[in-house]
């Protein structure tokens, strides 16, 4: 065997027992061998030294006890979100919402019925035409738009960490 083999077998017995033949020829070799020597002291106070760092290992009731306060805590806050949600109104539509989307209906009509009876019988795209289509797209897009801000302003007054 050479010597990477023989290291190897040293790495290895920290994780399993090593055969009787595999523990004689290892020891023969360390003691003809200077650099395996070497290697096994330094592994040797490399393992104490680990294990001196380490500290100290939790109990399982402790750690059991942590982790059930934990559980504990995060359920009963779940709980008491849950409640406060619980029969709640959904927020009213703020009234200057319902104003500018009257505006924006008034204003569509009143420029739209024109700009149609414009487009039937010239049956060509002017500017005016097309201006009242863009305001037609613009108040669409508006209108559908709204309750998607409103929606996300209510999530940003939610506080989702308790101080």
């Amino acid at each position: 065997m050479r010597c990477q083999d023989f290291e190897r077998l040293m790495l290895e017995s920290s994780e399993r027992e090593l055969v009787r033949e595999e523990r004689r020829a290892l020891e023969e070799h360390l003691e003809t061998c200077p650099d395996c020597a070497a290697f096994r002291d330094f592994l040797g106070g490399l393992r104490s030294s680990l294990r001196d760092a380490l500290g100290p290992a939790l109990s399982t009731e402790f750690s059991d006890s942590v982790r059930l306060r934990c559980r504990a805590e995060l359920d009963s806050l779940s709980r008491s979100r849950a409640g406060q949600d619980f029969g709640r109104r959904p927020a009213a539509v703020p009234w200057p919402i319902w104003a500018a989307l009257a505006i924006l209906t008034g204003l569509t009509l009143y420029f739209l019925i024109p700009g149609l009876e414009e487009f039937r019988q010239g049956q060509k795209l002017t500017l005016a035409t097309a201006l009242v289509l863009l305001v037609i797209l613009q108040n669409a897009l508006m209108l559908f738009a709204a309750p998607l801000l409103m929606r996300r302003g209510r999530l940003s007054q939610i506080r989702f960490r308790q101080p």
